[in-house]
């Protein structure tokens, strides 16, 4: 195990898990992340009218994925790219909900919204256009992420009841981790994917990853109380948060066996030039997402 060296200043943090969670409760913590590297490496991002913003998703384009609140407590999503923002918020979605978890490479957008029914939907968005898209019905679901091949990640259900599923093609598989409510967050071009589950009694949680044969193996930061694998790329580098012995959260990286610590609260996501995105909070106490070169 090696850890990276980045300047931050580290402070005990609440557990994130899911992205829709990381950003809920990031605006709970009261203890903050000051960051101090170069503008060359380091980018905070923070759309027009945010009062708290995330990032989860990139492309090797290096567009970036995530979400915001605004003024009035609306959390909407955004895309990033070239110095530039563009809210997103889904067509007849309630006025409350939007969020953004990932983009491929070739620039579809994927997300979820909460519905007039008050269940939470899947989309999808490519040329300006939103597409309705639920692996389960009747329940809850959510789209974590795409591949560049345009298979699907993500999980669904109700009151805890929660499978993983993937969306290879037009085949829609639902699964879980030896039964275990379980949270699906990233898959990549060989159709891998990555994520948590939560035991019982329910106070920690754990990550895995699932080959594209379905075979599942938990995956755990070394001496971790929790891990959550957030994203994976196609050269199979795994991203994703955990929290240490003392409730401190950072984000990782893990390849070949090999776990590579972070000093920032979470790693969302990494493209296959190794640029990363997260979230943090800054000093003025308020949450920002990155984006950072390798």
């Amino acid at each position: 195990m090696k850890t990276a060296s980045i300047s931050v200043t580290k402070k005990l943090i609440r557990p994130v898990v899911t992205k829709f969670q990381v950003s809920a409760l990031l605006l709970l913590l009261p203890l903050f992340f000051g960051v101090s590297m170069s503008a060359q490496q380091f980018k905070r991002l923070n759309p027009p009218g945010s009062t708290y913003a995330f990032a989860f998703g990139i492309n090797d384009a290096g567009t970036v994925t995530g979400s915001f609140t605004d003024a009035k407590g609306v959390y909407k999503g955004f895309i990033y790219s070239a110095g530039k923002y563009q809210t997103i918020i889904f067509p007849g979605a309630s006025k409350t909900f939007t969020q953004a978890n990932g983009i491929n490479n070739s620039n579809t957008v994927v997300g979820d919204f909460i519905g007039k029914d008050q269940l939470t939907h899947g989309f999808l968005l490519n040329n300006g256009k939103f597409t309705r898209y639920d692996a389960q019905k009747s329940v809850s679901n959510w789209i974590s992420g795409i591949s560049n091949k345009g298979s699907l990640v993500g999980y669904a259900g109700n009151q805890g009841n929660t499978q993983g599923f993937v969306k290879i093609g037009h085949k829609v598989t639902l699964f879980t981790y030896q039964g275990n409510a379980t949270y699906a967050n990233g898959i990549n071009a060989a159709n891998a994917s990555v994520g948590y589950f939560i035991p019982p009694p329910f106070s920690a949680w754990h990550g895995f990853y699932r080959a594209a044969n379905g075979q599942m193996t938990q995956l755990d930061f070394p001496g971790s109380q929790s891990t959550s694998c957030l994203g994976i790329n196609d050269a199979g580098v795994i991203t994703g948060l955990y929290l240490d012995s003392q409730g401190v959260a950072h984000g990782f990286t893990h390849k070949n066996g090999q776990f590579l610590s972070y000093p920032v609260p979470d790693i969302g996501g990494m493209n296959n030039k190794g640029t990363y995105v997260g979230s943090y909070i800054a000093k003025n106490g308020k949450n920002y997402g990155y984006i950072m070169k390798p």
